[in-house]
C-alpha cells in the first residue's frame, strides 16, 4: 500500500499539475485527482501522466464524477460522460475510484413509517435502484480496468429521520450488494476509517469480501468522538484524536496484503491545520500518515 496525496480531500482546490508538484515536493509515493476537472478543463493528460512517472507518483484514486443518486434523466447524461473519463483516468494510471450508499431512503411519511410492511417494502425499492445504478456504472468502469469501491456514511447525524435506514454499517453494505460484487468482480470496498468508528464496527468489518476486495482506504480521525453526535464534516488527520484507529485499519491492511492507495480525507473544515498554505497542508498530511504507518 502507498500514500497519496488529495488535495480537495484537505480543503484545497488546485490544478492537477500543481497538486503532482506538491504532492512529490512532500514526499508522498501516490497522487489522486479530480480527473473530471482535468478533462473538462483541457489539460494534456499525456504530459500529466509524463510528470508524474518523472516525479515517480503513482496513481492513486479518482472521484467518481457524477452523482448517481439524482433523477433518471440527470443520471442517463452523467453515465454517457463517464467513458471518457475513465478512459483519462486510466491514461493517468487511475484505475480506482469510489461513492458512498445511501444511508437512508427519500422521506416517506410519518404514517409509512409506522408501518412495517411498507417500511420494507421502500428498502427493497431502494436497494433495487441503488444496485442497478451501480452495476451500470461498474461496467463502464470495467471496460477502461477502473475498480468501484463501495462504502458507507457511519454518522447517525447523517439521518434525517424521514426516511428508513438503509445501510448504515459495512456489514450491512456487504451483504446487501453481495449480488453485485459476484456479477461484477471490480466492485469492491472503500475501506473508510472514520466511518469504521462512527459505525461502532471493528475494522474486519470493511474485509468480509477478501483482500483482493479492497480498492481504496480513507484515513481520518473524528474532532468529537462521541458516536451519537459525531457530524462527518468534523474531521480531523489520522491519528489525532482516537488512539490506534487508523493504526489498527493499516495493521490489518498490510497483513492482508492491500496494495492500493491510502488516502487522508480530513475534509476542508478540519482543525488539523495551522495553514492553508498548500505545501504546509500537504506536508502535515504526509506526517500524520508517517505516524499512523504499520
Amino acid at each position: 500500500m502507498y500514500a497519496c496525496w488529495n488535495a480537495r480531500a484537505v480543503g484545497l482546490t488546485m490544478t492537477a499539475a500543481d497538486a503532482i508538484e506538491t504532492a512529490a515536493r512532500a514526499d508522498f509515493e501516490g497522487i489522486d485527482l479530480l480527473v473530471r476537472d482535468i478533462v473538462d478543463s483541457g489539460a494534456n493528460v499525456p504530459s500529466l501522466r509524463r510528470r508524474m512517472d518523472a516525479l515517480g507518483l503513482r496513481g492513486g484514486g479518482w472521484t467518481l464524477p457524477m452523482n448517481w443518486k439524482n433523477e433518471a434523466e440527470a443520471f442517463e447524461v452523467d453515465l454517457a460522460k463517464l467513458p471518457r473519463y475513465a478512459a483519462a483516468a486510466a491514461e493517468l494510471g487511475l484505475l480506482r475510484t469510489g461513492t458512498w450508499v445511501r444511508y437512508e431512503s427519500d422521506p416517506i411519511g410519518d404514517d409509512a413509517l409506522a408501518d412495517p410492511d411498507r417500511c420494507r417494502a421502500e428498502v427493497t425499492r431502494s436497494l433495487a435502484w441503488q444496485t442497478e445504478r451501480l452495476a451500470r456504472i461498474a461496467e463502464v468502469l470495467n471496460r477502461e480496468g477502473s475498480r468501484l469501491g463501495l462504502e458507507i456514511l457511519g454518522s447517525r447525524s447523517e439521518r434525517t429521520g424521514k426516511g428508513v435506514v438503509l445501510t448504515s454499517s459495512y456489514e450491512e453494505l456487504l451483504r446487501t450488494f453481495n449480488a453485485l460484487r459476484q456479477a461484477l468482480p471490480n466492485v469492491g470496498v472503500l475501506a473508510d476509517a472514520y466511518h469504521l468508528y462512527a459505525s461502532g464496527e471493528p475494522a474486519t468489518a470493511a474485509l468480509g469480501w477478501g483482500c483482493d476486495s479492497l480498492v481504496w482506504v480513507h484515513l481520518a480521525d473524528p474532532a468529537n468522538p462521541d458516536r451519537s453526535t459525531m457530524r462527518d464534516v468534523e474531521r480531523r488527520l489520522p491519528g489525532e484524536s482516537v488512539e490506534g484507529l487508523s493504526r489498527q485499519l493499516l495493521t490489518l491492511m498490510a497483513e492482508c496484503g492491500y496494495d492500493g492507495p491510502v488516502t487522508a480525507e480530513p475534509l476542508m473544515q478540519s482543525r488539523s491545520f495551522n495553514s492553508s498554505e498548500p505545501l504546509a497542508r500537504a506536508q502535515a498530511t504526509r506526517e500524520s500518515l508517517r505516524r499512523v504507518w504499520p
